[in-house]
């Protein structure tokens, strides 16, 4: 699980570095964008709290 939360997290990074660029020249594909990087946030929050261990 660590290393699909590690590559939901690197998507939504590669997504914002190239976020505002997206903006600049097209505002509705950055909105677009803003709400995949939103779902891949919350979808490795959520996998990375089912793989804690309780302590």
């Amino acid at each position: 699980m660590d290393l699909i939360t590690g590559r939901l997290r690197g998507v939504a990074s590669t997504l914002r570095q190239v976020h505002d660029a997206v903006d600049s020249e097209d505002p509705t594909t950055a909105d677009l964008l803003h709400v995949v990087i939103e779902s891949l946030e919350k979808q490795a929050w959520m996998l990375a709290a089912e793989n804690r261990v309780a302590s």
